[in-house]
């Protein structure tokens, strides 16, 4: 059978298949672990300590976006490059480079975040337990910078499964073990305790990663600080990372500031189930964004649009069976946190909805940014994101967390179809085969 499979792929295809199946165990094993804390906390904290721990650290996840600075897809395609010509210089230059501006510059935001904060939560009446769980997430933004930064390094270089080892699974196994520590020890189980914990596995996993790329790439080059071309791609990237990141965070960031936290908390749980179909594309989107790069760079089109469709393909059959299974044992699954968390289930379906949308448009956004077309990719994000933002407010006003979910699942079909359009357009591939 797997022969057979193997004798019908092209090259391409193949290398993207291969690197993505061992992503996808890494990424499998992180979310099993996550769905395992998460329905702990949910269990131990309820729907608002829940709530608050998701707030916090989705907060983080945004404010991220201003430390990268859109650098990531900077960092793989470069030393995606120089790795195929070989150009050791090319490859240390890049990472030099954005180690110091990217680091410096989550010094400087987790700074005046955390010096402006009590300001910000005398305006926000109410809220005040929130202060030491956003100080916390602040300080947690520099390692995570650094950790994002040689993440993309190891996903450019084509150490891809190992990134996702280190970046997305070890960090959650080490909040885990963390957990249990604090059951050893009698430790109470608060907001502030939990995320405290995921503040040391931010640490620890920078550490880890520093000694995974100097085993990785072995040469002595030192590189240059080389800022102008990385920044010149980078802020064209930045309005393309940031609006995704806050489009899949403005949901429960809004939640938390018209509703209530409780309300985050119950939604948290269904976009964590709902978004476990698009882990399948993002492990695809960093097996075959390098594959892209190169390929578009050697101009080979026809190349890669046998490799798109039949990834895209694969990908709109995953996301039709979750979204039935999502429908079928949705009740089932939401209880596994508690019974106040079933109330969850059509927000759940409404957002499998859009990620099968999601899914069934393929790496479209992966491919203009891969191929030259970040800035076209950056104002397709920036409308999406001004409609996500409308729409919540509107949406989340009248209906609760269910209008949140309406207003991302919306978002999310409109963009992507859109995506669709311009890829064919300006790259004449269709990601979809008709």
């Amino acid at each position: 059978m797997i022969q057979k499979i193997k004798s019908k792929l092209d090259i391409h295809t193949l290398e993207v298949m291969v690197k993505s199946s061992k992503t996808m165990l890494v990424k499998v094993a992180g979310m099993i672990v996550g769905l395992l804390i998460s329905i702990f906390l949910g269990r131990t904290l309820g729907p608002e300590g829940l709530g608050i721990v998701n707030f916090a650290n989705q907060l983080g996840t945004i404010m991220l976006i201003l430390t990268i600075l859109g650098f990531q897809n900077v960092i793989i395609k470069f030393i995606a490059i120089a790795k195929a010509e070989k150009e050791d210089s090319g490859i240390s230059s890049t990472l030099r480079t954005s180690l110091i501006f990217n680091g410096l510059l989550s010094i400087g935001i987790a700074s005046i975040a955390a010096l402006l904060l009590p300001i910000i939560l005398k305006l926000w009446s109410g809220n005040q337990e929130l202060y030491i769980p956003l100080l916390i997430v602040f300080v947690m933004l520099i390692p995570q910078t650094f950790s994002r930064v040689f993440g993309a390094a190891l996903n450019g270089y084509g150490k891809i499964w190992q990134a996702n080892l280190v970046n997305e699974t070890l960090s959650i196994l080490l909040v885990g073990l963390g957990l249990l520590l604090y059951w050893a020890f009698d430790i109470s189980y608060t907001p502030v305790s939990v995320l405290l914990l995921y503040a040391v596995s931010r640490v620890l996993l920078v550490i880890v990663m520093m000694v995974l790329w100097k085993g990785t790439f072995k040469s002595k080059s030192k590189g240059k600080f080389n800022l102008k071309p990385m920044l010149k791609m980078a802020l064209p990237l930045l309005v393309v990372t940031g609006t995704g990141v806050i489009a899949r965070n403005a949901d429960v960031i809004m939640l938390g500031t018209l509703g209530t936290l409780e309300d985050a908390g119950i939604y948290s749980v269904a976009a964590r189930l709902a978004f476990l179909t698009s882990l399948f594309l993002q492990v695809t989107n960093a097996a075959i964004a390098p594959k892209l790069a190169s390929l578009f760079n050697d101009t080979k089109i026809s190349e890669m649009q046998i490799m798109v469709n039949r990834v895209t393909k694969g990908l709109s059959i995953i996301a039709l069976i979750f979204l039935f299974g999502f429908l079928i044992v949705g009740h089932w699954l939401l209880g596994l946190w508690g019974s106040e968390f079933t109330e969850a289930y059509w927000i759940l379906v409404v957002l499998a909805i859009g990620q099968f949308f999601n899914m069934a448009t393929g790496c479209s956004g992966m491919l203009l940014v891969m191929c030259g077309f970040e800035k076209v990719h950056g104002y397709i994000s920036i409308i999406a994101v001004l409609l996500n933002i409308v729409l919540n407010v509107i949406l989340i006003t009248h209906y609760g967390a269910l209008g949140a979910a309406i207003a991302t699942a919306i978002t999310v079909t409109i963009s992507n179809l859109f995506k669709l359009f311009v890829v064919k357009k300006k790259i004449n591939i269709s990601p979809i085969k008709f």
